[in-house]
């Protein structure tokens, strides 16, 4: 990457969450349909009885999470450089479409100060296995 890059992430600490993502075996997915999806805020809903709720959504992929290493990325888009769009055209096309479970954390307004961490935080995930 270029010096500009590093300069920008080193000014914006606020960048850092994307760039652990970027920089893990996770950053470049192998198709489309193999990426999960995150709602970066959390949302406040109030039911009819007034009452509110945090919420944050993921998507998960049926398919599993996959991805492609930096040198094998390289070599997919010096040949194809549409490689993940065709990937999921295709699979349109073959009637294979693109499935992900919808999930949902969910925790009371009166409970935000539970955790260790600040759920309005968009550099946080909240673990599933406390929601």
């Amino acid at each position: 990457a270029h010096d500009t890059f590093w300069d920008f992430v080193s000014l914006s600490p606020e960048t850092l969450h994307n760039v652990m993502w970027l920089m893990s075996d996770r950053a470049i997915p192998r198709s489309l349909r193999m990426m999960e999806g995150f709602g970066i805020h959390t949302y406040r809903f109030v039911n009819a009885n007034n009452e509110s709720f945090f919420v944050k959504f993921h998507w998960k992929p049926l398919l599993g999470v996959h991805s492609v290493l930096w040198d094998e990325a390289q070599k997919i888009s010096g040949k194809d450089s549409d490689f993940h769009r065709r990937d999921l055209y295709e699979a349109i096309e073959a009637g294979a479409f693109a499935q992900w479970d919808f999930g949902v954390q969910i925790v009371e307004e009166k409970d935000e100060h539970k955790f260790d961490f600040d759920l309005l935080d968009p550099t946080k995930l909240i673990p599933e296995e406390l929601v």
